[in-house]
Formats: structure tokens, C-alpha cells, sequence
């Protein structure tokens, strides 16, 4: 509020101001008009804050951000995948968990299930989770 008055009083003594300093002409009653409608659009801005829309009600009323992170979950789970098997020739499943915290995505957590007892490349693999960057990452091997 001590803002808004501070305002609200820098418009209008400026406004003062320059319908002082203006010569009489053409001139002189546009600036006046404008300065009259900067005064005014100060004085009535409390009025238009009740109108504002809150964009963080209507964000979540337009997505479904659960939907959007199982799809966006499942797509970084399969493109892991291949990754994996492209990079140390071994068939696995992945899971990337992706979650929607505070305005944006965040992975949340990683885990890997390999088709073969192999701990070196357990290990190889959770060094290169780690390398991306993946919290909370899990590596094993398929129990039969």
C-alpha cells in the first residue's frame, strides 16, 4: 500500500509539474490528456488487481500433470534402455520416475534391471547413471 501511495504521488506532482511547464497550444492539451489518464490509471489500479486471473489455479486446471509425467516417465525409461544396450550390450528394463514439483519436472529416481549376473557391468552402468546426472539410482540383476 505505501507503494501505491508513493506512486499515486509521483504521477499526479508530475503531472502538476508539466501542465506548469507547457506552453499554452496544441500542444499542451494532448500532454495535459495523457497526463490525466496516467493519474487516473495509477489512482485506479487497486481495482484492476481484484480482476486478475491467478495463473497457478488455471495451470492445473488445463493439465494433467500426473498423465504427463507417466508418459514423459515412460518414454525416458525406453530411451534409457536402449542407451543401456547399446552402450554395454546388455537387454535391461528401466524405470525413470519423473514427478511435476514446483513448476517443473524433476527425475525423481532411477532403477535398472539387467537380464544377466554380471557385477561389473552393475557397476559400470550405475557409474554412467551417476555420470548423467540420476539421483536415488538403483542397478541389479534379474532374480529368476
Amino acid at each position: 500500500m505505501k507503494i501505491y501511495l508513493i506512486s499515486a504521488t509521483a504521477v499526479i506532482f508530475l503531472s502538476v509539474i508539466v501542465s506548469l511547464v507547457i506552453p499554452e497550444g496544441k500542444l499542451n492539451k494532448t500532454i495535459v490528456f495523457i497526463m490525466r489518464m496516467a493519474c487516473i490509471f495509477v489512482l485506479i489500479q487497486p481495482i484492476t488487481g481484484i480482476f486478475k486471473i491467478s495463473t497457478s489455479a488455471t495451470d492445473s486446471a488445463f493439465f494433467d500433470y500426473d498423465y504427463i509425467c507417466k508418459v514423459y516417465s515412460d518414454n525416458q525409461s525406453e530411451q534409457l534402455g536402449k542407451i543401456i544396450l547399446e552402450k554395454f550390450n546388455v537387454e535391461s528394463e528401466c524405470n525413470v520416475i519423473i514427478v511435476y514439483k514446483d513448476g517443473e519436472f524433476t527425475v525423481e529416481g532411477v532403477s535398472v534391471q539387467i537380464n544377466e549376473e554380471n557385477k561389473e557391468k552393475i557397476e559400470d552402468i550405475y557409474e554412467y547413471l551417476e555420470e548423467l546426472k540420476y539421483i536415488n539410482i538403483s542397478v541389479y540383476a534379474k532374480s529368476d
